[in-house]
């Protein structure tokens, strides 16, 4: 009787865990901007009903998202948190606030589990988003230009 009057909200991918691709909101706690890949570690743990779907939304920018491959949602059965979270800082050294560096280290680490034409996908969708976000943005070019005199 109380299932009849409080029906359970099924997810139409029953067993499939996500990976959300986004940027980290800056705010008292995240202070630097980076991009956040979050893997979900329970079913439904992102689901917008769920309190931690509504938690995630208020952490990233949710740009787009995939489905884990099995090799990945074995390491989520020993976890002990709804999301593993990992950042990709743009201000960290080897990136050097470069986002098509930062965007290559994304494809260089998801590259064993993903197909190169979903991992093109995932990266012109963050550039996309961060350009559309930061119009103001340009590549920086750090290397160091000689000029010499012909005289």
């Amino acid at each position: 009787m109380l299932e009849a009057t409080h029906p359970k909200k099924i997810t139409a991918t029953k067993g499939r865990l996500r990976v959300f691709y986004g940027f980290s909101k800056i705010n008292k706690i995240q202070k630097r901007e980076a991009i956040q890949i979050s893997f979900e570690n329970e079913e439904g743990a992102g689901w917008e009903e769920n309190r931690s779907g509504k938690t995630l939304r208020k952490l990233m920018n949710i740009v787009t998202e995939r489905y884990q491959t099995p090799q990945e949602a074995q390491d989520a059965k020993s976890c002990n948190r709804m999301f593993t979270t990992y950042y990709i800082f743009l201000d960290d050294k080897r990136i050097d606030g470069s986002l098509e560096k930062a965007l290559v280290a994304n494809m260089e680490a998801d590259s064993k589990n993903v197909s190169p034409k979903e991992l093109n996908s995932i990266k012109e969708k963050l550039k996309a988003f961060y350009l559309n976000s930061h119009p103001e943005y340009k590549e920086p070019n750090r290397q160091l230009q000689l000029q010499f005199d012909d005289g």
